[in-house]
C-alpha cells in the first residue's frame, strides 16, 4: 500500500488537528495541566516521527 498526500492537504489536516487540540484543551484545561509533559513527550515524539517518514517519502 502507498500513502500519498499532497502538500496542501496535510496542511489541511494539520489545521483540523491543531483547532481540535486547541478547543479539548480550552475546555478541559484542568484535565491537561496535570499531564503537560506526557503530552509534551507525545507531541515530540509522533510529530518526528511524522516528519521524518514525510521526508523520506519526498527522496524516494
Amino acid at each position: 500500500m502507498q500513502f500519498k498526500i499532497k502538500w496542501w492537504q496535510l496542511i489541511f489536516y494539520e489545521t483540523a488537528i491543531i483547532s481540535l487540540g486547541i478547543i479539548l484543551g480550552a475546555y478541559w484545561s484542568w484535565f491537561f495541566s496535570d499531564y503537560l509533559y506526557l503530552f509534551l513527550f507525545l507531541f515530540a515524539v509522533c510529530g518526528g516521527d511524522t516528519l521524518y517518514f514525510l521526508i523520506k517519502q519526498t527522496n524516494e
